[in-house]
């Protein structure tokens, strides 16, 4: 099972245990195992590659809707239209085990642990969705981001470096602690709980898109040599809405290095309007070396 897939049936399993239906869900996730190892024809069905994701989709849902839990329905959907056709039927055993805490939870490294945060992380925000918390949860990922950025001691400890699960989830609940929304507390403290991940900013810039693409946004990280007034943010959107054909969630930092203007990363592009940015393609006409790569203008 991917380490994803993992993430997600904790995240689920998570929102069962809110919801008092901890045992519901794992008995009903059960029962569907032991339908798919008797009934040959349905198994073969939802681990054929060639049906569309879609389309397994649907059929399931159709055999489950008002029959099981919807967060039991939502939880199949996922992993029928996710996960290898051809190692489905295996991967909803495993699910089977993983929610009645059976499983061995094994990770293999950096990129393991950071894959199960992010479909932890999926799962909770999906739970959202619709929702204007859902925003709220994104904007103070962002920030907790930028903060563990701004402080490299922070960032190696919270990526584990040098430290240990009960340290990192400390740390981060004395940061956090009353200060945000509970599904970010959680989202931050399960990161933190894993072992070492590559990097704690990495992932929770991953988790921030990822909200914005359930809201059907992307996110800008706009870092400005000032501070913006809300008109300046509005242009700058605008100007980026603009420029890559889709909404954006602009968030801005500040970086007195800029000296004036700002940069704008949407994604892999980046827009490049600092004051800096312009004396070192000054630089360049007079001949002299530039000490910065030419970006993009905003």
């Amino acid at each position: 099972m991917r380490e994803s897939l993992r993430g997600y049936a904790l995240g689920i399993l998570s929102l069962a245990e809110k919801e008092g239906k901890r045992d519901l869900v794992a008995d009903e996730v059960r029962a569907f195992s032991r339908i798919l190892a008797s009934q040959e024809m349905l198994a073969e069905i939802i681990s054929d590659p060639s049906i569309p994701a879609r389309k397994r989709q649907a059929i399931s849902k159709e055999l489950l809707s008002d029959k099981v839990d919807t967060l039991v329905l939502h939880l199949l959907e996922t992993f029928i239209g996710t996960e290898n056709p051809r190692s489905v039927v295996e991967t909803i055993s495993g699910l089977a085990q993983i929610l009645a805490g059976d499983d061995g939870m094994v990770l293999d490294g950096g990129f393991a642990t950071s894959s199960r945060a992010d479909g932890f992380s999926e799962a909770l925000l999906e739970s959202l969705e619709g929702s204007p918390e859902l925003e709220q949860v994104e904007e103070e990922i962002f920030r907790f981001a930028r903060i563990v950025e701004a402080n490299p001691r922070i960032r190696r400890t919270l990526s584990g470096v040098g430290s240990q699960s009960e340290q990192r989830s400390g740390l981060a609940s004395s940061l956090l602690s009353g200060k945000c929304h509970p599904i970010c507390l959680e989202i931050i403290l399960f990161c933190c709980s894993t072992d070492r991940i590559r990097d704690i900013v990495e992932v929770l810039d991953s988790i921030a898109l990822r909200a914005a693409g359930i809201r059907d946004r992307k996110i800008a990280k706009v870092h400005s040599a000032t501070e913006l007034t809300q008109q300046q943010v509005e242009q700058i959107a605008a100007a980026l809405e603009m420029a890559i054909g889709s909404k954006v969630e602009v968030r801005i930092s500040i970086d007195p290095s800029l000296i004036g203007g700002a940069v704008a990363v949407v994604g892999d592009t980046v827009f490049d309007g600092s004051v800096r940015n312009r004396i070192e393609q000054l630089r360049v006409r007079l001949g002299l070396p530039a000490t910065v790569k030419s970006r993009e203008r905003i």
